[in-house]
């Protein structure tokens, strides 16, 4: 049974960043496995968090985008990417 490497785009304002990432590393959901800032342009950084979930277990992802949405003072999450790993 493998595994799933989710990687979130997330979109909080510059004020909020530091507790968002905060949070973001709580999430029970998945894995955490990597967190990192990118500077997007004008003063703008999004935030790119990584979870590891199982391959095989229904609603794994759904549970997963659902648990990251609601951390608080988000404005926006998207799945960037999801891709199998070992």
């Amino acid at each position: 049974m493998g595994n799933v490497m989710v990687i979130f785009k997330v979109f909080a304002d510059p004020e909020n960043l530091d507790a968002v990432e905060k949070s973001l590393r709580e999430v029970q959901e998945g894995k955490f496995r990597d967190l990192k800032r990118e500077a997007i342009g004008f003063g703008i950084e999004v935030i790119r968090v990584g979870y590891v979930i199982p391959d095989k277990v229904d609603g794994a992802m759904t549970k997963l985008e659902e648990a990251v949405k609601k951390v608080p003072l988000i404005n926006e999450a998207e799945v960037e990417m999801a891709t199998l790993i070992g």
